[in-house]
């Protein structure tokens, strides 16, 4: 349900929408960027819910009227969700169609004519610069909702005219409690997922239901427990293997966060720093046989080594060199 009070963290956000729907001072349009599961979309629907609420209170949706009623069942006339019909990327035909010859309408039902975009960092210039005109000179019923992941793809232009809402990383132990309050977890998982959850609600609750996660963890802290002890070629040959990770943005997490392990168990001998606490006997005997200046320097290894693959270095000579300097170490 979209509801400004489903939303964990950004209080700052929230509170200043809500103020902008109870003092009737909302802008015309609005940027929310943040990462993938970092609330934005589910604030941008709560927004819109609560932007054509006909008792809204104290800037919440009352979650009864029409109004409210359709919104949940995504039939609200006055919400409209913008999105790319033939490409990737949304372009100036999808702008012209979906936004600038409705525009002109006024509204069917309720107060406002709502767009939400999502992914509008992917609009093309001409899709940019087709959008525009209605941001330049909006009629006073319309409110548009730009979701993207960051602003580099907007014109300058575009971002003048809008109202930038940063959605940053929500803290570990907020999601941790999240996780707890409101999905049953115990503690230790909890904290486990909140971790590798890179502030985000969305991606903790993602990797809590992907199987497909937890045995990629577990295949991986045992290559990295193997490599120690084998020869160069083995390790070269294991690199081969992790190819089949290439598509996962968790993979350096995992090893980052195995790592980490090792290093607070060797720091302060003392499971209670330990996320991965199923490991715990693996981290222990890495604890006692690698040094922190060897544990800090793997740590460094894989942060390089990740921030290489996101420039386009080839995955197979990126994760050999990895491994060669993982077990030099």
């Amino acid at each position: 349900m979209a509801d400004f009070n489903a939303v964990a963290g950004h209080e700052r956000i929230i509170k200043s929408l809500r103020e902008s729907i109870k003092n009737d001072m909302t802008s015309h349009a609005y940027i929310f960027c943040g990462n993938k599961g970092s609330g934005r979309n589910l604030t941008a629907g709560a927004f819109a819910k609560t932007a054509n609420c006909l008792s809204p209170i104290n800037g919440n949706a009352c979650g009864k009227c029409p109004s409210c009623i359709q919104f949940e069942s995504g039939n609200n006339p006055d919400v409209f969700y913008v999105k790319a019909t033939k490409t990737i990327s949304i372009s100036v035909d999808d702008i012209r169609e979906q936004i600038v010859n409705e525009v002109k309408i006024k509204p069917y039902s309720y107060k406002r004519k709502i767009f939400i975009i999502d992914k509008a960092d992917t609009m093309t210039s001409q899709a940019q610069n087709a959008l525009l005109k209605t941001l330049e000179e909006p009629p006073k019923y319309v409110l548009i909702i730009l979701i993207a992941e960051n602003t580099e793809n907007f014109l300058p232009t575009v971002l003048s005219r809008c109202v930038m809402m940063k959605f940053s990383p929500i803290s570990v132990n907020l999601i941790k409690n999240y996780l707890i309050n409101n999905c049953a977890m115990n503690e230790d998982d909890a904290a486990f997922y909140a971790e590798y959850s890179i502030g985000s609600i969305g991606e903790a609750l993602r990797l809590s239901g992907d199987e497909n996660f937890y045995q990629m963890r577990n295949d991986i802290i045992s290559c990295l427990d193997r490599l120690d002890t084998m020869d160069f070629v083995s390790a070269m040959f294991m690199a081969k293997e992790m190819e089949k990770y290439k598509a996962y943005s968790e993979l350096f997490d995992i090893m980052y966060m195995f790592y980490r392990d090792v290093f607070c168990m060797r720091l302060f001998k003392d499971d209670r720093y330990v996320i991965q606490k199923d490991k715990i006997g693996l981290i222990e005997k890495k604890a006692k046989n690698l040094n922190e200046q060897t544990i800090a320097k793997r740590l460094d290894f894989i942060m390089d080594i990740k921030k290489k693959i996101r420039q386009n270095t080839a995955f197979r000579l990126s994760m050999e060199v990895l491994f060669m300097n993982l077990k030099e170490s």
